[in-house]
């Protein structure tokens, strides 16, 4: 007999779900109109812009995020929230200070001169796209799913909506990012309508003491999870910085939209089962660890099940699927999204419940420990391919059964947390 929380829990997949998939099919519909308005070459700066925002997410709220659902305490709750704004506001500042100045050198260090132009979007990206991400979680902490799924489909609309126009007005790869910013922050109005009484009732709770009670009681966040999210966004960013420093922007921008729309299901299933499966088990917190752990299985498994499908017909149909899709001038991206599946069929059933696992479990540590080696598989998957002068085809190849490797050590991780606390 099914369980309360699995009633819940699935209760709340299907409200993110309707947002998600609304979203999505935006997206897609969307998608061949955007590829043809834009060239390989604007989707590669894209692709470099993004793993630059991506580098610094982490020092946004230093993960103090992920703290805001975890304490039963409503005056926890809103300091939690009061520490995130402030830290996001400090740090945006502090980025923007160091781009004004320093934009040239800084971007040259990442081999990243292609967006020198377009730097001061980097900050924009970082605050808007951080308060979205802030108010998301604060959501999540009242699993208040459906307003999460409004956001999704504004976002997604937004996001399109201004790639396509500004791409007919022949704005090039602005539109793109100026596109890309909406569609992670479009929905931050929606956010603020909704909670503003909420938020305005609750503030008279915030304190200075509360903010540091915060500071210092979810300290694991800023010592280990902004540690382990640099390296986890450095592990994703830097096969794009190499491939266009080796292959170019053109070979880039397909590798990039290869990844973007295989990047889809594991999207859905982190903002729809990732946020239920967090919010579902913070409530239960760890005392009932052993219905987290029959829960965290069962997930597992209908994740695979579900996953299985999408990446099969990617590895049988990749390349007709592109070419049809976006046009004959992506059909390597549906090649090279052959060899990715490899690993996203793993990192499709890890991804959504590790944010709730290492959390509730607390296990900061365990995470560090993975993103590090992480980051040392990529790197040498990548050493190795430039020491032997492997194609595009060959280093995507390896980069994929590396990463496949670390992604099923990750699983088996999980079950040992879950086994050791029962």
């Amino acid at each position: 007999m099914r369980s309360y929380s699995d009633n819940t829990l699935f209760g709340n997949i299907l409200k993110l779900i309707s947002g998600e998939a609304i979203g999505r099919v935006i997206g897609f519909m969307a998608a061949p109109v955007i590829t043809r308005l834009y060239t390989p070459s604007d989707f590669g700066i894209l692709a470099v812009f993004t793993s630059l925002c991506a580098l610094c997410y982490p020092f946004g709220t230093l993960k103090y995020n992920l703290a805001i659902p975890l304490h039963s305490n409503e005056k926890i709750g809103i300091n939690s929230l009061a520490a995130c704004i402030m830290i996001l506001t400090i740090n945006t500042a502090i980025i923007v200070l160091v781009l004004v100045f320093f934009h040239s050198p800084v971007l040259s260090f990442f081999s990243s001169e292609s967006i020198a132009a377009f730097w001061y979007f980097i900050p924009l990206a970082l605050f808007f796209g951080g308060m979205s991400d802030i108010l998301s979680y604060y959501s999540t902490r009242y699993r208040d799913f459906s307003t999460i799924a409004k956001v999704t489909v504004v976002q997604k609309a937004v996001g399109a909506l201004t790639k396509i126009v500004l791409g007919v007005l022949r704005f090039n790869v602005i539109g793109l990012l100026i596109g890309n910013i909406l569609a992670g922050s479009g929905g931050l109005a929606l956010y603020i309508h909704t909670y503003w009484k909420r938020l305005k009732a609750s503030a008279r709770n915030v304190t200075w003491g509360g903010v540091r009670f915060v500071l210092k009681r979810y300290m694991d966040f800023p010592l280990y999870r902004v540690p382990s999210q640099i390296l986890a966004n450095a592990a994703k960013s830097i096969p794009i910085l190499y491939f266009t420093w080796h292959f170019g922007t053109d070979t880039t921008g397909q590798i990039s939209l290869a990844i973007t729309m295989l990047s889809v299901p594991i999207a859905i299933a982190c903002t729809t089962v990732g946020k239920a499966f967090y919010g579902e088990i913070a409530s239960l917190g760890i005392k009932r660890s052993r219905e987290i752990s029959a829960l965290t299985v069962r997930i597992m498994i209908k994740l695979f099940a579900i996953g299985i499908v999408p990446f099969t017909l990617i590895v049988c149909f990749g390349p007709w699927i592109f070419q049809t899709f976006f046009g004959a001038e992506w059909t390597q991206a549906g090649t090279l999204a052959r060899y990715l599946c490899f690993y996203l069929i793993f990192r499709f059933v890890y991804s959504p419940i590790s944010d709730g696992i290492f959390n509730v479990f607390e296990r900061q540590k365990f995470v560090f420990r993975l993103e590090v080696s992480r980051i040392a598989i990529v790197a040498s998957s990548l050493f190795i391919s430039y020491f032997y002068d492997f194609s595009v085809a060959g280093t995507i190849i390896i980069y994929s059964l590396a990463l496949t490797v670390q992604y099923i050590l990750s699983i088996i991780l999980v079950f040992y947390i879950l086994r050791k606390t029962r």
